[in-house]
């Protein structure tokens, strides 16, 4: 009876002391509750008087220090100041460009190529991403290697012996000289060769991203070395044009001075002149920035200046689109990475489903030591182990859902890629036969429009012609040469392109070097 009493007391006890702990934090609450609204009333009587209320001086807080970037590292990866130089062509003279190949002042498509796979840092780095992935699928096998451990220890130990009466203990040291140790993983229920498996695929993937590296770097220094072309290109029509234009206005000053025609058509032909020499500064300027798109696009931004290869080539491919689409299946490396990732994931949930299994491990140990000094005496153990993780099924089941899910990510981020890698082959596809379909038409619209040149400047030359008739040949053959040009243009881009979309160079049925001097 006399238990029971004393229960109701404690219990009645606790609920008196929280009684009293609830009562003080309401009263607590309540006068900080009164105190903000008397603040609060004594802020709107301050602005009912129109008085100014106090300054508040906020001390500065001391700018914390963050991690600054090492000298010797700025000193590699800065933008260097002391090297800009304009772009374009060099003068005689010949250059040693990066990756130890002597070249000279002209190089071709080839030899951007050659520079851009030994110097551009994206390839570099690809191929650094793949050691990464080597190395660790390596430190995943070698889980199945025999691991060795050694330590030495001086431990001074106190028996606990108050459970037991009249014995009396004591202090004593305990020296170990060495401990060696071997421990050999036997079977772990497959856990590590599945993650070996991912690593494996990892490293496939790996390969597969230095493919598809130099796939687009491949791509980018094509397509700016055909737009390096075509600058050139637009800078010499507008040469020729300018030249023309200046001709044209030399004719007319001599017809004005002889009186066969106004000044009229002197200003005319000077406006034409002065506005064909601002189209050569902007193509002058396209230039430079062409250079240093190939540039770029070779991982050379700051070599010295070189000339190219001008010399415009016209090399046409025949390939159906189901074609492209049985190369790319089989050829384009991103693709199949994106299936290796399928698998890797797949695996995922296989390890997952391995988390909460034991291990089996093999263990020996040898010691040398002793109570009184270093090397008292020996001893050794060895036998097998069966360790079970620690084991939380709640963690355990979100894990598996995690990789399911995962799994799922996956498969869909593949087919929207595969939806990706389709759209690009078919755009890029029609592109190249747009392209090529256009280039009779344009070499056509061209050899006409410098037919007519030649018969309106003739008319002019005799006197017969009028100068806006002139004005409008001129463009026209001008603006017809442009877009042959940049229908060639086009075209080599288009196909740079494809051959990336597929990841395979197409062979040329024949090659045109397409006849790029003729003059206004």
């Amino acid at each position: 009876m006399s238990k029971k009493i004393k229960a109701l007391f404690i219990v009645f006890c606790l609920f008196a002391i929280s009684t009293a702990l609830a009562d003080e934090l309401t009263t607590q609450q309540e006068i900080n509750s009164s105190t903000e609204r008397q603040e609060l009333d004594k802020g709107l009587n301050i602005f009912k008087r129109n008085k100014k209320p106090k300054k508040i001086k906020v001390k500065p807080e001391k700018p914390k220090k963050q991690y600054q970037v090492t000298d010797k590292v700025k000193e590699k990866y800065s933008i260097p100041t002391d090297v800009y130089m304009n772009v374009g062509e060099a003068s005689d003279k010949k250059i040693k460009l990066e990756g130890g190949i002597s070249k000279s002042i002209e190089l071709n498509l080839a030899d951007c190529l050659e520079l851009a796979l030994i110097n551009n840092p994206k390839i570099k780095s690809a191929y650094a991403k793949t050691e990464i992935a080597k190395y660790q699928k390596w430190e995943t096998l070698s889980g199945y290697t025999p691991s060795l451990d050694w330590s030495s220890s001086i431990n001074h130990n106190m028996p606990d012996l108050s459970m037991i009466r009249n014995i009396k203990a004591s202090a004593f040291n305990k020296y170990t000289l060495g401990t060696i140790s071997i421990k050999q993983l036997v079977w772990d229920f497959g856990y590590t060769q599945n993650q070996y498996t991912i690593d494996k695929i990892t490293y496939e993937k790996a390969k597969t991203d230095i493919d598809t590296t130099v796939n687009e770097v491949v791509c980018a220094v094509k397509d700016a070395y055909y737009n390096l072309l075509y600058a050139f290109d637009q800078r010499k029509v507008a040469r020729d044009t300018l030249e023309s234009f200046t001709q044209t206005y030399h004719q007319a000053m001599a017809f004005w001075e002889v009186g066969t025609k106004t000044k009229v058509d002197v200003l005319f032909a000077q406006t034409n002149m002065e506005d064909a020499r601002q189209q050569l500064i902007a193509a002058e300027n396209n230039v430079d920035i062409a250079y240093s798109k190939l540039n770029n696009a070779m991982g050379l931004p700051f070599v010295d200046p070189y000339s190219i290869d001008t010399s415009l080539r016209y090399e046409p491919v025949s390939i159906t689109m189901k074609e492209a689409i049985e190369i790319a299946n089989s050829s384009r490396p991103d693709l199949k990475g994106a299936m290796l990732n399928v698998d890797a994931a797949e695996q995922g949930v296989k390890l997952a489903w391995k988390t909460f299994l034991p291990s089996l491990e093999f263990q020996a140990s040898y010691s040398k030591g002793g109570i009184d000094n270093w090397t008292d005496r020996n001893w050794y153990n060895y036998g097998g182990f069966l360790t079970f993780p620690t084991i939380n099924p709640v963690l355990i089941r979100n894990q598996i859902k995690e990789a399911k899910a995962a799994y799922q990510q996956i498969q869909y981020d593949t087919k929207a890629q595969v939806n990706d890698i389709y759209y690009e082959i078919q755009s890029v596809y029609t592109r190249l036969k747009d392209t090529k379909a256009r280039i009779p038409v344009s070499k056509l619209a061209m050899d006409k429009a410098q037919e007519n040149y030649e018969l309106t400047s003739g008319r002019y030359r005799v006197g017969y012609g009028d100068a806006i008739e002139l004005k409008d040949a001129q463009v026209a053959l001008s603006q017809a040469k442009l877009t042959y040009y940049q229908t060639i243009y086009e075209y080599n881009s288009a196909r740079a392109n494809l051959e990336k979309a597929i990841g395979q160079t197409l062979k040329p049925e024949s090659s045109e070097i397409i006849d790029n001097s003729q003059e206004l």
